[in-house]
């Protein structure tokens, strides 16, 4: 009988730690399966001309963007990096967004779109830029609508370009003006499409916000025997004979075209179009210009010109 009792102690004890060994093996596994693998999440940030106090950068899902996973405030100085469970992030393909939001000035927010990846997310380089009022520009044909490719675009405000860059070949570009500008001093637009069209430029009215303008261009009327040539030199004196100190009726600009029909000497006889009216019509006057001051329009022959 005690030896009976003996054996059932011992079958007992080494269940109960049978039971425990297993508890902390299933223990120890639980542990592990929910430890999570991290992301570190860095970007860069070129400053230009400008001068922000700090910058903020939030992640957040693409389809739920009120949902913040994360918001930290960064120095100019400091380092963007971020590190987080790498599961928290959308699973969708460019599922995830991530935006800097510079502080201290009228800059704006920008943004760049994300995949979820393991290890490293570089989000690349974020540049600074001042907040904008936005124009959508399009340049058109007068006559047939198409629209004018590839023309260069700047704007001046006080003297200075604040933008440039040429249109697309739909002759679509947006147009970015900073709003922290005086609305005493007018913005500038100026459309140069190398010859095709004579140089558009007019004070540009900008909206708050965004807007939309469409710009028709009209090629210069060229008649047979005409050519036409392109002045290189600022402020050249547009006269009303070949003779010196003849009156001058105005000044031409650099990319300003004259359809020439006679040369004599160092001058040559021709006429231009100026826009009048805000631009609502338009004149063609006749005079003479210097030589040196013009050149004959690439790929612009007599033979072609008739044919415009």
């Amino acid at each position: 009988m005690a030896k009976q009792v003996f054996r059932l102690a011992i079958l007992l004890t080494s269940s109960v730690f049978c039971k425990q060994t297993d508890s902390l093996k299933s223990s120890e596994l639980s542990f592990r399966s929910i430890e999570s693998k991290v992301v570190e999440i860095s970007a860069t940030v070129e400053l230009g001309d400008n001068s922000p106090s700090a910058f903020k950068l939030s992640l957040f899902p693409r389809n739920s963007p009120s949902e913040i996973l994360i918001s930290r405030m960064f120095f100019p100085d400091d380092t963007i990096q971020v590190i987080l469970p790498e599961n928290i992030l959308s699973t969708d393909t460019l599922g995830n967004i991530a935006s800097i939001e510079p502080i201290g000035g009228p800059y704006e927010t920008l943004y760049r779109i994300f995949t979820k990846s393991s290890g490293k997310i570089d989000l690349g380089n974020f540049k600074i830029k001042k907040k904008s009022d936005i124009i959508k520009l399009n340049i058109i044909d007068g006559i047939n609508l198409n629209p004018v490719p590839m023309a260069s675009v700047k704007i001046f405000y006080a003297g200075k370009i604040i933008f440039y860059g040429d249109v697309d070949s739909m002759g679509y570009k947006r147009l970015r003006i900073p709003v922290n500008r005086n609305d005493q001093s007018p913005v500038s637009l100026r459309i140069d499409t190398g010859g095709n069209y004579p140089i558009w430029q007019e004070n540009l009215e900008v909206p708050n916000g965004t807007s939309s303008k469409t710009i028709p261009l009209y090629k210069l009327h060229v008649e047979k025997g005409e050519s036409i040539y392109k002045v290189v030199k600022d402020l050249s004196p547009f006269r009303k004979g070949p003779e010196n100190g003849s009156e001058t009726l105005f000044l031409l600009n650099i990319g300003d075209l004259v359809s020439v029909n006679k040369v004599a000497g160092d001058r040559m006889f021709g006429k231009v179009r100026i826009d009048l009216y805000e631009k609502q019509s338009f004149n063609y006057f006749e005079g003479w210009v210097l030589s040196k001051h013009a050149e004959l329009l690439k790929n612009q022959t007599p033979e072609k010109a008739e044919n415009n």
